[in-house]
């Protein structure tokens, strides 16, 4: 990471292709609603449909559309984007990983501190198909996923400088990963943990989102996709493939795609789409939506596994989230970003 981030690299990079981005009402809402997909797929779910798994996709394409932002098209300081990177995920982390290895202990879903590790070096991913589960931290493989995208983007982006070669070779990764997937579910039998938990299949939706912010950067984005009603129809046609009985991997070669195509044809969406995420509620849920994804597991862990009823469980991830966000995650990251 240092080596990426050399200061020597640094003034080549902060001349931005364009100005900074401006913060995108729409933007926190789709974040909302991914925290709300998976927090009513975990306390509520619906029948038919796997409302959890969508969630996290919803943030694995607002992922790749922000990081293709940042490092492409803005040229953001690699230095400077680690730095803030660590300071949005890694307190937060810590704090829940520590606490929760200390509250649970006794519990049936208490981990020891080597389970603490491979999240805290976010290899839980790896570790928790190949070595060992600790359901309090299945969460986590979400969070590596991204974790490595930034790496790769952010070397893709220091050694490849053209869009033009970078867009094909972004797609090309992505559907090497998806057909990764498939195989690996359809042909060699794996689960669905052993396959979409793995940063070489499921870093896919963050690619495929990232290639279509560039393409629509780019003026290459074909006008068909740019209609008012694209973004509502692409998700709402994703949501449907998400459904039962359709299989897996379908969900990963089909779905995702019109996500990733959703959450950047919101720039042209209706405002009837576009105002609804942008409402009070949805970008609020947004701005807390990292702190209720850490907080979330455990308390799911009890509904799920101990039939514990869901409103008080519910009640406390929020009044966990809240504290981790206004006392540990914003803090930090906010001295961080001033003093480091």
């Amino acid at each position: 990471m240092s080596e990426i981030a050399a200061t020597d690299m640094v003034p080549s990079r902060a001349v931005a292709d364009r100005p900074t981005r401006t913060r995108l009402a729409y933007l926190d809402g789709w974040r909302g609603l991914s925290i709300a997909l998976v927090l009513i797929g975990h306390f509520f779910p619906v029948p038919g449909i796997n409302l959890g798994v969508l969630g996290v996709e919803f943030f694995f394409v607002l992922s790749g559309r922000l990081m293709a932002e940042i490092l492409f098209i803005e040229r953001y300081p690699l230095k400077k984007f680690f730095k803030r990177r660590f300071s949005r995920i890694y307190p937060a982390l810590l704090v829940f990983v520590v606490i929760a290895m200390m509250a649970l202990s006794g519990t049936f879903i208490a981990f020891k501190w080597k389970a603490a590790l491979t999240a805290l070096t976010f290899t839980y991913n790896y570790a928790g198909v190949l070595v060992t589960r600790a359901g309090a931290l299945d969460h986590i493989w979400s969070l590596c996923v991204e974790e490595h995208a930034y790496v790769i983007l952010a070397l893709i982006s220091a050694t490849v400088t053209s869009r033009n070669r970078v867009i094909p070779l972004l797609l090309a990764l992505a559907l090497l990963a998806m057909a990764n997937g498939a195989v690996s579910y359809w042909v060699f039998k794996l689960d669905y943990e052993a396959t979409y938990w793995r940063t070489d299949v499921h870093i896919a939706s963050i690619l495929l989102s990232a290639s279509i912010c560039l393409l629509k950067a780019e003026g290459r984005l074909p006008a068909v996709m740019k209609g008012p009603y694209v973004a509502l129809a692409a998700a709402t046609g994703a949501v449907l493939l998400f459904m039962d009985p359709v299989p897996t991997p379908i969900h990963y070669l089909l779905a995702v795609p019109l996500l990733a195509l959703a959450v950047n044809a919101l720039d042209f969406s209706t405002p009837i789409f576009s105002n609804l995420l942008s409402s009070w509620p949805m970008a609020t849920l947004g701005l807390w939506s990292y702190s209720l994804y850490l907080w979330q597991q455990p308390f799911y862990k009890f509904v799920y596994e101990q039939g514990s009823n869901p409103w008080p469980m519910l009640a406390a991830v929020f009044a966990c989230a809240l504290c981790s966000y206004y006392l540990v995650e914003r803090p930090a990251r906010e001295w961080l970003n001033r003093n480091w």
